[in-house]
């Protein structure tokens, strides 16, 4: 039992003794308390820090950051961003430090601008680490506004912080009070605010923004830039326009431009804005810069000039138009009492007309004759041209039915052909492309490879060949072949008809005999009439001796 016991307090000695060699190896944090007063304040106040409970002799560096940390904690490892504000050397167990609130925090690993918000202060030893902590409000009057820049009537965003609470915000834009158009009109608990207002008419330029809470009061910079407005903003040529401008120099001479070139001008008035009127120059449908420009300052702005044209009714390829159909061109945006061209087709026909004094015209024209498909209709005047697209139907007329010569039949050499009337073709009541011509052809051949006529053109359900296109005497043999189709106005053709055939027999046709065997043919008749007459003579008076 001796021995158990013996070896029992030689193990508590041997475990006391290591404790006695480690426990210097620990470091012993010096204590002490810090307290700041006040415990809130504005960049570069006066604050006082009051300390107790430190080891006299010992070196104290004070420092203020923006980062939360706890007793034990390091400078440098566990702060990042701060500021050294203060050491004390050889202190007292008691005793007082002061320092201004800086504005910026430097000596971390980062410059950090202060603002208003929660800081600490932190007392610690040469090893930076922190024996003692206090907290300490930042109260920055201030303002921001945005955006910075911009033209009048721009709504401008101000927020503020570090005021008075619950007091009026007074709102100055250069020396002129302006309104709070929304937001905040009193500061909160905290002295904070956000409020909103309208940039009034002004020069050009740089104009100071001042806050005013109570006693306190903060400034920002707004640029205030020029703008125009145009109204109307889109119209035609020769309209008369209003052009608004703000934010130009004060009382200064200025010029409007259409384009480049110059059209008006004026001097703006006391706040650097203007109103004046311009007419809208010669130019084609677009869009243009209006520029409005003083000595230092210019802006501009966009004005459309839309020419359009429809036309009435309208055609696609599914509803096409016809030859003679009545259209209602119309139009709009033109120059105002000026001459117009209207041009249909490709192979023009031309129509002319005046525009009215706002710029717009209708002008009725009938369809001309034309082929089937897509036909541009363009109007025009000196500096603008429109077109739209007329669709002309494809639908062609019924094949003729032929009547003479008949098949097989027998003909004069200047032959008569007849066939029956074809009216145009009818399209779900409409009547089609009319007139209907005819187109004629007459061969030696069944394939119409060699044409002895062909006749476009006829306007007529009949033809009889002239003396020029007479036929000679053929035979069965070897026949005439005919053939007939009809055409609309709108160059729609008919299929042929099958290919007929005739003959033409020998005619005598004194109208083919030259002058001179026309005369020797009249003296051989009257010869032959002669004798016959003298024979019958003679017979007659013979019979009369006979009796």
């Amino acid at each position: 039992m001796k021995r158990n016991r013996f070896l029992h307090i030689l193990t508590t000695a041997i475990i006391l003794a290591m404790l006695m060699v480690a426990l210097p190896v620990i470091p012993a944090l010096a204590a002490g308390n810090i307290s700041v007063t006040p415990t809130s304040g504005e960049i570069d106040d006066y604050i006082e820090v009051i300390c107790s409970g430190f080891t006299a002799g010992d070196d104290i560096y004070f420092y203020f950051s923006s980062e939360e940390a706890d007793e034990g904690d390091e400078i440098g490892q566990d702060v990042d961003n701060y500021e050294r504000i203060a050491i004390e050397y050889s202190c007292e167990s008691s005793f007082e430090i002061n320092f201004d609130v800086p504005d910026e925090l430097t000596d971390g690993d980062s410059d950090e601008d202060v603002e208003s918000g929660d800081y600490y202060v932190y007392a610690a030893d040469e090893d930076d680490v922190i024996l003692a902590v206090d907290d300490f409000r930042v109260i920055v009057i201030g303002v921001s506004i945005s955006p910075d820049e911009g033209t009048v009537t721009t709504e401008v965003r101000v927020s503020g912080s570090g005021f008075e609470s619950n007091e009026d915000i007074t709102i100055e834009f250069g020396s002129t009070d302006i309104d709070i158009s929304r937001g905040d009109e009193d500061t909160s608990s905290s002295g904070a605010f956000t409020s909103y207002f309208n940039v009034p008419e002004s020069v050009a330029g740089d104009h100071t923004v001042t806050v005013t809470v109570g006693s306190d009061e903060a400034e920002a910079e707004f640029t205030v830039e020029p703008a125009i407005v145009i109204d109307p903003d889109e119209g035609a040529v020769d309209d008369r326009i209003l052009v608004s401008g703000t934010g130009f120099a004060y009382r200064e001479n200025f010029t409007i431009t259409f384009d480049g070139d110059e059209v008006g001008g004026d001097t703006t008035d006391g706040s650097g804005s203007f109103e004046t009127y311009v007419n809208v120059p010669e130019v084609a449908a677009g869009e243009y810069e209006v520029e409005a420009e003083d000595d230092n300052n210019s802006a501009s702005a966009t004005f459309s000039i839309s020419t359009e044209v429809s036309v009435s009714p309208t055609t696609s390829v599914n509803s096409p138009g016809h030859v003679g159909d009545e259209l209602i061109i119309s139009g709009t945006g033109f120059k105002p009492s000026s001459a117009l061209t209207i041009t249909y087709a490709s192979d023009p026909v031309v129509f002319t007309t005046t525009s009215e004094s706002d710029g717009s015209f209708s002008y009725t024209l009938e369809v001309p004759a034309s082929k089937a498909g897509e036909h541009t209709i363009t109007a025009s005047d000196s500096v603008s041209s429109i077109s739209v697209t007329f669709y002309m139907e494809s639908t062609s007329p019924q094949t003729p039915q032929p009547l003479l010569p008949y098949m097989e039949g027998k003909a004069d050499s200047l032959a008569h052909f007849d066939w029956e009337d074809v009216t145009a073709d009818i399209d779900d009541g409409v009547e089609g492309s009319l007139p209907i011509t005819y187109k004629l052809q007459v061969a030696t051949d069944a394939d119409f490879t060699d044409l002895l006529v062909d006749k476009t053109g006829l306007t007529t359900s009949e033809y009889t060949l002239t003396e020029e296109e007479a036929l000679e005497s053929t035979n069965k043999e070897a026949p005439y072949y005919w053939r007939i189709r009809a055409v609309d106005a709108a160059s729609n053709a008919s299929a042929w008809t099958g290919a007929g055939t005739f003959i033409v027999g020998f005619i005598f046709n004194f109208s083919n005999l030259s002058g001179w065997l026309l005369y020797v043919l009249i003296g051989v008749g009257a010869l032959v009439l002669f004798f016959i007459g003298f024979w019958l003579g003679r017979r007659g008076s013979g019979g009369g001796d006979y009796y």
